[in-house]
C-alpha cells in the first residue's frame, strides 16, 4: 500500500498518494514559474489551486493517485501549452478539452448598484445596458422589477474570482484563461477608476452599502441556520421516529399481532378488506409499507443528516426509492378504489316494537351487565362468541322520541353496508339485538350480534324510544355513553341527563329533578315564556306576509289601472279614426 500525505489545497482538505504529490507539487511549481512576472501573481496561483480543488472535489475520491493529477493537468493545460492561438492550436489534440460551466455571478467590474444587471449581461452574452431599461421599465410599470433585483442581488455571488469570470461568461477554466482574466481585471479596474464619474462613485458607493448590510444579514442567517439546524433535525427525526411507530401498530394489528387486535374495529374492517379484494393480504401491506414507509424513512434520514451532517443520497438511492413510492402510490389507488367499492351501498332494517308489558307512568331505563362489555366505553368493540357462532358488536346507539300513542315503542333500525344493496339488505337483516322489558324498567343489551360468517360491514343498530305525552323516564348513570343526540327543552347535553328523571311533554322533554330548576312549576314557567315567544315570531310571520299580500295587491292594482288607461286610449284612437272617415265621406 502506497504512502499517503494530507494536504490543504483551496482550503480544503485531501488525502494524496506520495508519488502523486511530487506530480502535482512539480506542476505547482511551474505554473508558479511561468506567472512570476505577471502581476497579481498571488491571485492567479490562488484561483488555480482553488480550480483544482474543486475538480478533486467533484471526483468524489478518498484518496488522491497520480491518475487523478494527470487528469487536473489535462483539464487546466500544462505552462509550455500556454502561448498565442497558433501555438494552442498546435496542442488541440493532446489537451483535455475542460467542461464550459456557467453560471450567474455579480459583475464587481460593470456595476452601479450591486452588478447584477452587469452579471446577466456576461451571462447571456447581452450589452447589460438592455437588462437596466428591463428592470427600470418594470419597476415603473408595476414595480415587481425592484423585488426580482433585489432577490437576485441576494441570491447570485459576486464574481470575486477569475474562476467565477470565466464561469459568468462560460469560458473554460484553465490556468492560461485564469492567468489572462486576473491579468485583464487588473488593467479594467484600473481604467474603471480613472472613467468614474461622480454619480457613479455615488451608486458604487450606495452598491457597497447594501452589500455590506446584504452580506450581514447572510452571515446572521448562517448563525442562526447553525444554530436551528439540530433543532430541527430533532424534531424531523421524533416526528420521523413516532409515525413509525404508529405504522408499525397498524401493521401488526391488521396482522392480528398484539394490541387486542381481537377488540378492535379496524382489525375487523381489514380483515373484512383482506378476505374481499383480489390480492394476497402481505402484497396489501407491501403496497402500504411502501407508500407510507419511504417518506418516513426519508424524514428520519434527513433529521440524522441535519443532527450528524451526514452525506446526501446518491441518484441512484434517490431513484430506487422514488420508483418503490410510486409503486405503493399505484397500489394504494387500487386497494382504496377496491376498499372504498365494498362499502358503497347501504341498507337498513326497521322493527317497531310495542312495550305492552310497560304500565308504569315511570320506566327506568337501564343496560345489561356484560363480562366483555362496559357502560363507560364509547369506542366500537368487536369480539367473538366462546362457541365461535357469532361476532358481537357495541356499536349501538339509543335516542328518545315523542310517541304517536299512549304506548311506549322501541324502533330498533338495523344498518350495514356492502358492495351491492342485495349483500347489505342481508347482512342488515342477520343483526339480532335484544332486550328486557317489564312493567317499570326497560334494559338494553350495551351489543348486538351477527353470524361469524358474515364480514364485517360496519354493522349498527340504532334504537329510538318512543315516549307517550305525559309519561316518564328514569336515565341510569350506565347509559351515560349509550344515549345519543337526545333533544330536551333545556338543550342539555346527552351525558348530563344520566341520573334525572324526564317527562315527556308536546313541547319534548322536560327535566323534573334537576338543580337548576327548583320545581316543576318552574319548568311550566320555562314553557310559557316559550310559548310567548312562539307567539311572537307567529305574530312577526303573519305581519311579513301580510306586508308582502299587500305589495302583492298594490302592484296589481297598479297593472289593472295600466291596462284600463291602454284600452281607454285604444278606444279613443278608434274614434278618432271614425270620425275621420265619416268627414271624408261627407
Amino acid at each position: 500500500m502506497k504512502k499517503t500525505n494530507t494536504i490543504n489545497l483551496g482550503s480544503i482538505i485531501f488525502h494524496i498518494e506520495e508519488d502523486a504529490f511530487s506530480q502535482l507539487q512539480n506542476y505547482l511549481n511551474a505554473i508558479r514559474s511561468y506567472f512570476s512576472t505577471s502581476e497579481g501573481q498571488d491571485e492567479i496561483i490562488t484561483d488555480i489551486e482553488s480550480r483544482i480543488a474543486e475538480i478533486m472535489q467533484e471526483k468524489k475520491i478518498s484518496i488522491i493517485t497520480s491518475s487523478e493529477v494527470e487528469d487536473v493537468i489535462a483539464i487546466m493545460g500544462k505552462p509550455e501549452e500556454y502561448g498565442d492561438e497558433s501555438d494552442d492550436a498546435g496542442f488541440t489534440e493532446t489537451r483535455a478539452t475542460p467542461k464550459k460551466r456557467m453560471k450567474i455571478f455579480r459583475h464587481p467590474d460593470d456595476k452601479i448598484l450591486g452588478g447584477v444587471c452587469g452579471g446577466l449581461g456576461a451571462y447571456f452574452n447581452v450589452d447589460p445596458v438592455l437588462f437596466r431599461l428591463g428592470f427600470l421599465l418594470t419597476m415603473l410599470i408595476g414595480g415587481f422589477g425592484l423585488l426580482v433585483y433585489l432577490i437576485l442581488w441576494v441570491i447570485a455571488p459576486l464574481a470575486d474570482r477569475a474562476s467565477d469570470y470565466l464561469e459568468m461568461r462560460g469560458e473554460p477554466v484553465t490556468a492560461e484563461t485564469i492567468g489572462r482574466t486576473v491579468a485583464s481585471k487588473i488593467e479594467e479596474t484600473v481604467s474603471n477608476e480613472k472613467n468614474k464619474t461622480w454619480v457613479r462613485k455615488i451608486l458604487a458607493g450606495l452598491g457597497a452599502i447594501f452589500g455590506f448590510l446584504v452580506e450581514a444579514i447572510q452571515g446572521i442567517f448562517i448563525v442562526l441556520g447553525k444554530i436551528i439546524k439540530p433543532l430541527i433535525g430533532v424534531i424531523l427525526l421524533g416526528l420521523g421516529l413516532i409515525a413509525a411507530i404508529a405504522l408499525s401498530c397498524f401493521v401488526a394489528i391488521a396482522t392480528g399481532i398484539g394490541f387486542g387486535g381481537d377488540f378492535l374495529e379496524i382489525n375487523y374492517t381489514l380483515e373484512s378488506i383482506f378476505n374481499q379484494i383480489p390480492v394476497p393480504q402481505m402484497f396489501v401491506l407491501m403496497g402500504i409499507i411502501l407508500f407510507v414507509g419511504i417518506p418516513l424513512f426519508q424524514l428520519i434520514y434527513l433529521g440524522l443528516r441535519l443532527l450528524f451532517n451526514m452525506a446526501k443520497q446518491s441518484n441512484a438511492v434517490k431513484g430506487t426509492l422514488l420508483s418503490l413510492w410510486i409503486f405503493g402510490l399505484l397500489f394504494m389507488i387500487f386497494f382504496g378504489f377496491q376498499a372504498i367499492t365494498f362499502y358503497s351501498e347501504s341498507a337498513r332494517k326497521e322493527l317497531d316494537i310495542a312495550l305492552y308489558k310497560v304500565s308504569s307512568d315511570t320506566l327506568k331505563l337501564s343496560l345489561n351487565p356484560h363480562e366483555y362489555f362496559y357502560w363507560d366505553e364509547r369506542d366500537t368493540k368487536i369480539i367473538e362468541t366462546e362457541n365461535g357462532e357469532h361476532r358481537l358488536s357495541s356499536n349501538v346507539e339509543l335516542n328518545i322520541r315523542p310517541s304517536q300513542d299512549s304506548l311506549f315503542h322501541l324502533n330498533i333500525e338495523k344498518r350495514a353496508n356492502a358492495g351491492s344493496f342485495y349483500d347489505a339488505r342481508d347482512f342488515a337483516e342477520n343483526i339480532d339485538y335484544h332486550f328486557i322489558d317489564d312493567k317499570n324498567s326497560l334494559s338494553f343489551n350495551q351489543f348486538f350480534q351477527f353470524p361469524i360468517d358474515d364480514p364485517y360491514q360496519y354493522q349498527e343498530v340504532e334504537l329510538t324510544l318512543l315516549i307517550p305525552v305525559g309519561k316518564s323516564i328514569y336515565l341510569d348513570e350506565k347509559l351515560r355513553y349509550f344515549i345519543y343526540d337526545i333533544r330536551n327543552i333545556h338543550r342539555m347535553h346527552d351525558r348530563d341527563m344520566v341520573g334525572h328523571i324526564w317527562k315527556m311533554l308536546e313541547e319534548g322533554l322536560v327535566c323534573l329533578n334537576c338543580e337548576e330548576l327548583d320545581s316543576y312549576y318552574e319548568t311550566r314557567d320555562f314553557l310559557e315564556k316559550e310559548k310567548e315567544r312562539e307567539v311572537d315570531r307567529d305574530a312577526q310571520r303573519d305581519i311579513k306576509r301580510l306586508k308582502i299580500e299587500f305589495e302583492r295587491a298594490e302592484r296589481e292594482k297598479d297593472r289593472a289601472l295600466k291596462i284600463v288607461d291602454e284600452k281607454r286610449i285604444r278606444v279613443e284612437k278608434e274614434r278618432i279614426e271614425i270620425l275621420k272617415k265619416l268627414d271624408k265621406n261627407q
